[in-house]
């Protein structure tokens, strides 16, 4: 792991679907590569919201397979204000993050119950940090049980370059 690390934040994004949709996308350099050590997950009430009942959201940080061709650019706040900035390009899904489909290597997975104001937040232990290598991508996923209406998420990484 090296020694500049940011978070990125996808900031509030609705979600009323059953497909799986990438939240918060990454995708590096040919020089530089990115070790993501925390993911945060939270879930609020948007405009009127409806909670299905007996519901789960699962959130996955999957390697991705093609280009992107859409979405929301993040800029990754720096935890030290005078680091240059982040190399490690990121996109919100707050604007639908297109051209990048689900791979077959899961990271991480976790599955909570879908209820207003749940969340997850999980630290790497140091050493086991996850990996995006050179002129790749990886992406936070979400997969709904039950579609909600209203329903808000907020995606964080913490990651060092």
């Amino acid at each position: 792991m090296a020694g500049r690390t940011y978070t990125a934040d996808s900031g509030l994004i609705t979600l009323a679907s059953l497909t799986q949709t990438l939240m918060l996308a990454a995708t590096t350099t040919a020089t530089n590569t990115c070790d993501i050590m925390c993911i945060r997950l939270g879930m609020a009430a948007g405009t009127s919201p409806t909670w299905p009942p007996q519901a789960t959201v699962a959130c996955g940080l999957y390697r991705n397979t093609g280009a992107r061709s859409a979405g929301l650019a993040v800029t990754p706040s720096p935890h030290n204000p005078g680091d240059v900035a982040a190399q490690t390009s990121w996109w919100s899904g707050s604007t639908a993050i297109t051209g990048f489909s689900i791979g077959t290597a899961l990271l991480w997975n976790q599955v909570l119950p879908f209820t207003p104001g749940a969340n997850w937040s999980e630290w790497v232990t140091p050493g086991a940090e996850w990996r995006i290598p050179i002129s790749a991508s990886a992406g936070i996923w979400l997969t709904c049980s039950t579609a909600g209406v209203g329903t808000q998420f907020q995606i964080e990484a913490v990651f060092a370059e």
